[in-house]
Parts: C-alpha cells; sequence; structure tokens
C-alpha cells in the first residue's frame, strides 16, 4: 500500500501529495468534478460503434441503465473525447416528461448548432445559408419556426413569412420531416467534421420525433459521417416502445445494426476511486467511507453524490483546518437511515431546504426539467409567490443549475421529486393557475412565446380544472390562438395538439353556443 500511495502522489501530486484548498472547501463546501469513473470499456465500446458508423457502416447505439446510473455523464465524456481539437460536431438534445412540443428534443438540438456555427464559424454559415435558399427556397420558414436560431444563418434578407401553406395536416407533417433531412444533408455536406446526434432521455419520445428520427437515419445510410446514439431507462420502456420497433424496423431494412451499451452500478472499488479523487485522498484513507457509502446506496453515483452532498449539510463530512483535509464521522454515518432508492432519499432531503425554496421548486417542476428565467420572473409578479430568490438559492444548494437564460434541474430525479411534492389531484391545478396567469400576460403583451408556453400548461391541468363554462371557452380561445400561432410558424405538430386540446374544453351543446369558435378549431 505504501508503494501504491507513494505512485499515486509521484502520478497526481496536485491531486494527493498538495492537499486541498481550504478555503475554497470551507467556502464553497463539497463540489463534484466532471470526471467519469469505472466506464472505461462502456467508453471504448461507444468509441468503436462511432468510428464503424462514420466510415463505412450504418449504425446507432443506445447507453441504456437505470435513472441515476450515469448515462448522461458518459454521453459528455464521449463528446468531450471526440470534440477535441474540432473533430465532430456534436447536436444534443433532451426529452421532458413534462415538455409537450413535439420534436422539441431534436429541434432544439439543431437550433443551438445553429446559433454556435452563426457565431463561431461564419464561413460554413455562410454555406449552409447559400445550399438551403437554393434546396428549400421559400418554405424556409417552416424551419425556422421549430428552429429559430437559424433566422441568424439566413440572415437580413429572410422573410419570416415566405412560406407556402399546406391545409392537409399529414402532407404538413410529412414536409417538415423532408425539410428536416434536407437541413441535415446541408449540414453534412458544408462539414469536414462527422455529425453526431445525442438525445437524452429517449422513454420519453415523442411520436412525431420517433417518425423524423426514422427519416433521418433512413437518409443516413447514403449520407455516411452521421451517427445517432440515445440514452434511455430500458427498465421504463417495453418491446413495444415506438423507439425500440423504429430502430428494429430500420435494422430489417437497411441493416443498421443497434448497439446496446448497459452501464450498471458501481463496484466498491469505482466507488472508492471516486471518493479518493473528489475528496483529494489517498484511495486507503478513504476505502472504509466508500464501503460505507456502497453498502447504503448500492452503488448508484446519483445516489452517492446525494448522500455526501447530506453528510456535509449535517456535519458528518467537512473540511478539518487541523488536519487540513476532508474528515467524517463514520459511526454516524453508518448509522444513518438511508431509504432504498435514491428517489425517496431526494424527496426526504427536499424536506430539509427552505420552505420557499422547496415551493419555489415545486413551482419549477410543473414546467419540466428546464424553463425561461422571463417566464419564472412573469409569473412571479403575476401569482406573488417568490420565486426567483428562492430558485437562486437551490443553485446554491446545487439542486438547480443556472444557464443561458434558463433555470435547469441538475437531474430528471431532482425534477421529479420535487414534483411528487405536490398532491397528484392537485397537480392539475397548479399546471392551470399558472398557466392561466401566463396566458393572461401573454395576450396583454401579444407575446407569442409566452402564449405557447401558458398554453401548455394550462392543458397540462386540463379540463377538470375548469371552473366554469365561461372559463373553458376562454381556454378554448387560447388554445385557438396558439394553434394559429403554430401554424403561422409552420408547426403543424403543436397547432394539432393546441386545436385538439381547445376542443376537448368545449361542452356538448357547442355548436349552438359557439359556432364560430367549434368551426376553427375543427
Amino acid at each position: 500500500e505504501v508503494r501504491d500511495d507513494l505512485k499515486l502522489m509521484i502520478d497526481s501530486p496536485k491531486l494527493y501529495l498538495h492537499g486541498i484548498d481550504l478555503a475554497n472547501a470551507t467556502n464553497i463546501g463539497l463540489q463534484f468534478g466532471a470526471s467519469l469513473y469505472g466506464r472505461e470499456s462502456e467508453l471504448q465500446t461507444l468509441k468503436e460503434c462511432y468510428q464503424r458508423s462514420i466510415s463505412s457502416e450504418c449504425e446507432v447505439a443506445m447507453v441504456c441503465g437505470p435513472s441515476g446510473v450515469g448515462k448522461s455523464k458518459l454521453s459528455q465524456e464521449f463528446a468531450r473525447s471526440v470534440n477535441e481539437n474540432g473533430k465532430s460536431i456534436f447536436f444534443s438534445g433532451r426529452f421532458d416528461k413534462i415538455e409537450s412540443q413535439p420534436l422539441h428534443a431534436i429541434s432544439s438540438a439543431f437550433d443551438k448548432y445553429c446559433a454556435w456555427v452563426s457565431v463561431e464559424d461564419q464561413l460554413t454559415a455562410g454555406r449552409v445559408s447559400s445550399a438551403l435558399k437554393e434546396i428549400v427556397g421559400d418554405d424556409m420558414a417552416c424551419l425556422v419556426a421549430v428552429m429559430p436560431s437559424l433566422a441568424n444563418i439566413l440572415g437580413d434578407d429572410f422573410n419570416a413569412n415566405q412560406s407556402n401553406k399546406i391545409n392537409n395536416a399529414v402532407d404538413a407533417q410529412k414536409k417538415l420531416r423532408y425539410l428536416f433531412c434536407q437541413f441535415v444533408e446541408v449540414i453534412a455536406r458544408c462539414h469536414e467534421e462527422p455529425l453526431i446526434l445525442f438525445l437524452d432521455d429517449c422513454q420519453w419520445i415523442d411520436s412525431a420525433s420517433v417518425a423524423l428520427l426514422y427519416q433521418i437515419l433512413m437518409m443516413s445510410g447514403w449520407i455516411h459521417r452521421f451517427f445517432f446514439f440515445g440514452a434511455c431507462r430500458d427498465d421504463e420502456m417495453s418491446e413495444s416502445h415506438p423507439l425500440h420497433k423504429m430502430l428494429m424496423t430500420i435494422n430489417s431494412l437497411c441493416g443498421t445494426r443497434m448497439t446496446k451499451i448497459h452501464l450498471t452500478l458501481m463496484s466498491k472499488g469505482t466507488l472508492n476511486e471516486f471518493v479518493s479523487t473528489e475528496l483529494s485522498l489517498l484511495p486507503r484513507i478513504t476505502r472504509p467511507l466508500a464501503d460505507i457509502l456502497h453498502h447504503q446506496t448500492k452503488g448508484s453515483p446519483l445516489f452517492v453524490k446525494q448522500v455526501m452532498m447530506e453528510l456535509y449539510r449535517q456535519k458528518m463530512l467537512y473540511p478539518s483546518l487541523s488536519r487540513r483535509r476532508w474528515v467524517w464521522e463514520a459511526d454516524k454515518i453508518a448509522g444513518m437511515n438511508i431509504p432504498e432508492n435514491v428517489a425517496t432519499f431526494i424527496t426526504k432531503s427536499f424536506a430539509r431546504l427552505p420552505s420557499e425554496v422547496l415551493s419555489a421548486l415545486v413551482v419549477l417542476s410543473c414546467f419540466g426539467a428546464r424553463a425561461d428565467i422571463s417566464s419564472i420572473e412573469v409569473l412571479e409578479r403575476e401569482i406573488r409567490q417568490p420565486l426567483i430568490a428562492p430558485l437562486d438559492d437551490a443553485v446554491a444548494h446545487s439542486v438547480l443549475g443556472k444557464r443561458n437564460g434558463e433555470f435547469y434541474f441538475m437531474h430528471d430525479k431532482l425534477q421529479e421529486a420535487a414534483y411528487s411534492k405536490m398532491k397528484s389531484e392537485e397537480r392539475c391545478l397548479h399546471h392551470h393557475r399558472y398557466g392561466l396567469a401566463l396566458g393572461f400576460v401573454a395576450a396583454r403583451e401579444r407575446d407569442d412565446k409566452l402564449l405557447l408556453t401558458a398554453v401548455t400548461q394550462i392543458n397540462h391541468g386540463g379540463p377538470q380544472a375548469v371552473i366554469d363554462e365561461e372559463q373553458a371557452v376562454v381556454i378554448a380561445h387560447l388554445n385557438l390562438n396558439a394553434g394559429g400561432k403554430a401554424m403561422n410558424m409552420s408547426d403543424f405538430f403543436s397547432a394539432h395538439s393546441f386545436f385538439d386540446h381547445g376542443i376537448s374544453y368545449l361542452r356538448r351543446d357547442h355548436w349552438n353556443e359557439h359556432y364560430d369558435l367549434s368551426l376553427e378549431l375543427f
């Protein structure tokens, strides 16, 4: 062990020899790095799959495993490794259990690319713009509707209103999928680097995204230099899941191979490597703590981090000024009553947050994994409940992140835990209340983006939250307006959803009492 200690000190002196930054550890507290632990073989498998896919073979990969096992972390490490020295163009999106707008994850992935290339690589942006104008022409507005940052690439001469309208919704959906494929083909031609599309939380993929992904993958067989991989909780997906069926179809039609990479919980050795590295202590010293944590968490990475943060908050794990390192109360930690799963643990730990912070998190959870800060500011004024300051406190507690004008939950289990604090029968009322509050502001200020957010919230509440017929008619009108805005932006999937929801708010005699409204919705 002495020899092993010396080797670690020589190989990583900053980590094991120089000790921790006590001032930083005392002022900021326990922080976790971005390193990946115990996933070397899985990472190598993903890299090999990628190399085969961009060379000659058609191949996709799915990173599978239960929630909190580290699927997103593996994907981030893969992206970092292949993006070194600009070796690829990486697109990433994430499906959301609550976010109901079709194609949102895929369109947001390409939208982030448009925002990046328009600023960082204007030469390529110019080539993309010229090619799109030549191939897509007047239908460009259909793509801009779902990828607003594309307008930055197209320049000042782009007219957002130039779109050939299609009345048939089925034809419109086919058209949008075709245009997406044209967009991907143009990007592939304009970049020498391979294209990588990553979609997280695929267990929540919507049917429109499945259809689009199917068409892109069918096309990628002759584009080459295109690689798709996703992450999913396969324990929440049956063989009848739309994504599973689609990938099987791709395999049978054109021989596209699917590689499944299944992540398991951390072993005791891997968990000790994690604890040792994060606390800057030799593995020999941290092994007793790691053994306790492994017994309590079974090696779930998310569970381990949540327990360690709780230990820090309860001062059972803390930086010692006298010993100049992290120390812990092993007997107290071993005697803690830890729930069997991370969801229950997070839910219970939320109870120890300040009441204002918890209340704000519950509100935020109604909007899914993330929400625009501007929308939350409007909601704060309308419902007269403190939100922004408590959510900033949640950022300090490492429950939330804050970036690019958004609050976002650090993990979907945190969002689920906050959402579960509401009784199931009360959730529809909360969605309804927040949606109406935002909807009235959106109508008054003619804010189309806020209107779509508001009506989506109202529809999560559903007709059962409506208090009377007058309110039902108001909400039906809001859905009609939202559907009309979506149609004007050529977002036909969302438009159909809004019109369909609007119809659900109409009463039995609506053709007699609200004929014009009924006619427009139908």
